[in-house]
């Protein structure tokens, strides 16, 4: 079985920055290696993570993040065990307000659009409806 988690941090570096391409660039080369997958998402100053793994990597990776300078207020939300990857082939997917707006989706839906408010049953839809579109978007480009 696989373990998830999911938390929310105050990001402390600027949105788009060279600070924030690195974590992800760092995350997608780490992630490949220690067999995580995942999605990150940033909506103003927040970050929300979904991660996916071996259970001793993925809460190893949640003491690092919790110790990194570029996140505060971390805050687990939800984490369990699952027969399947929710993101397979995802070393680390990213997107932010510019590319996916949380915030929109909510106001469509008549839900609390502030990310750092929403419950992690809504993060989760907006993720896999993200996730969703984007595949639906790379298939059709390489058709």
């Amino acid at each position: 079985m696989l373990f998830f988690l999911v938390y929310r941090s105050t990001a402390v570096v600027p949105q788009r920055s060279a600070y924030e391409a690195l974590i992800y660039l760092q995350a997608r080369d780490r992630n490949a290696k220690k067999e995580i997958t995942g999605y990150l998402h940033r909506e103003c100053q927040f970050y929300v993570q979904y991660l996916e793994g071996p259970e001793n990597v993925i809460k190893d990776l949640m003491r690092t993040i919790d110790r990194d300078w570029r996140h505060k207020d971390v805050q687990e939300l939800f984490h369990g065990h699952v027969s399947a990857r929710r993101f397979p082939g995802w070393d680390m997917a990213f997107t932010d307000a510019e590319t996916s707006s949380f915030r929109a989706r909510q106001v469509v839906l008549g839900s609390e659009p502030d990310i750092s408010k929403a419950s992690t049953e809504k993060i989760l839809e907006f993720m896999d409806e993200t996730a969703l579109s984007e595949k639906a978007r790379l298939m059709a480009y390489t058709k």
